[in-house]
């Protein structure tokens, strides 16, 4: 049963059967689901003999470089002016690349997110917090815009949606999440190629990399918060990439008995970005103290000028003060 588009979901479907001409714009640091939910998009709108340019400043992840269509990520900004322009998972102006004004850009603009607390500002806003990816929205978007899934489209939202959900791990998963998917895979058909791709398929320097950032690995002393460290020092000893590092989060984050989890990445000189991972405190309002954000349970931030270690004690000191709030009552 495929489900009854909402409202704003039938306002930007709208917007694109009005128009001719689009930008997609995702957040700084392009992950698999703003990705995928811009391939997948644009190939839905070349259905419709609509014109669509995707633009970055971010390379492609090498994990993403194998899906049919990432090449249309473009470096360099396209010649505007734009019918639309959409904002894909840029819950504020922050989170835009940089120098991105969208209003100069396009008659309209579009918020098109699952991020709770978004702010920005848009002529039409599409935000559901409670998606387990921005993907499980585009699927029914393509269906809005009266587009039938093939398998081209069906494969970029299949990865946009498996990797935002953490392979259908995480809480904001629900049994809608799995209906879109199942419709997703009838037309892809296995997908045991996908997944390996984007979970198993590692090189040597990633994983000698997981091995030394797990030697950083610490808990507190009441053993709810864990943290590992990663820097630039660890890139050239075992010659891998930045890229390389896009599974750490997911791969050290096994600590049992663990609330939180955070990894400190400092890899430019003066700056320390750190993810955060929750099982219930949330995380995305101690993120929200350093200028970060994202969801509850997943969140991210950058601290800049103070070193690393400094930053771990701020953000640590800060996740403590969230856990004794969000701690349940003694019972008498």
């Amino acid at each position: 049963m495929i489900p009854t588009p909402p409202p704003a979901c039938r306002e930007v479907a709208r917007v694109l059967k009005s128009g001719s001409r689009f930008l997609m714009l995702p957040h700084i640091h392009i992950d698999g689901d703003d990705l995928g939910s811009m391939v997948g998009l644009a190939a839905a709108l070349d259905r419709l003999g609509k014109e669509s340019y995707l633009y970055s400043p971010d390379q492609v992840p090498e994990v993403f470089r194998w899906l049919p269509g990432s090449e249309r990520i473009q470096n360099r900004m396209p010649q505007g002016p734009f019918d639309a322009v959409i904002l894909m998972e840029c819950p504020a102006e922050g989170r835009l690349p940089p120098g991105i004004r969208p209003r100069e850009l396009g008659r309209v603009v579009i918020n098109f997110d699952h991020h709770p607390g978004n702010t920005m500002p848009a002529d039409v806003h599409w935000v559901e917090p409670e998606r387990a990816a921005l993907g499980e929205m585009a699927v029914l978007l393509v269906d809005s815009l009266g587009v039938p899934l093939d398998r081209e489209i069906a494969t970029a939202l299949y990865v946009a949606l498996v990797t935002d959900s953490g392979n259908f791990q995480y809480s904001q998963v629900s049994a809608q999440t799995h209906r879109i998917a199942a419709r997703l895979v009838e037309q892809i058909g296995d997908v045991s190629e996908i997944c390996r791709r984007l979970f198993r398929d590692r090189p040597v320097a990633e994983m000698v990399l997981t091995g030394k950032v797990l030697q950083t690995l610490r808990t507190s002393a009441d053993g709810q918060v864990a943290w590992a460290d990663l820097d630039s020092e660890m890139l050239r000893a075992t010659g891998a990439r930045p890229d390389d590092a896009q599974n750490l989060v997911a791969d050290v984050n096994r600590v049992r008995g663990t609330r939180v989890f955070a990894l400190f990445k400092n890899l430019n000189p003066g700056q320390v970005r750190v993810s955060l991972r929750s099982t219930g405190p949330e995380v995305n309002q101690v993120a929200a103290l350093f200028g970060g954000g994202g969801h509850r349970l997943a969140a991210s931030l950058t601290v800049e000028n103070i070193g690393l270690e400094k930053a771990r004690h701020q953000v640590l000191e800060a996740l403590q003060r969230k856990m004794a709030e969000s701690a349940p009552p003694e019972e008498f």
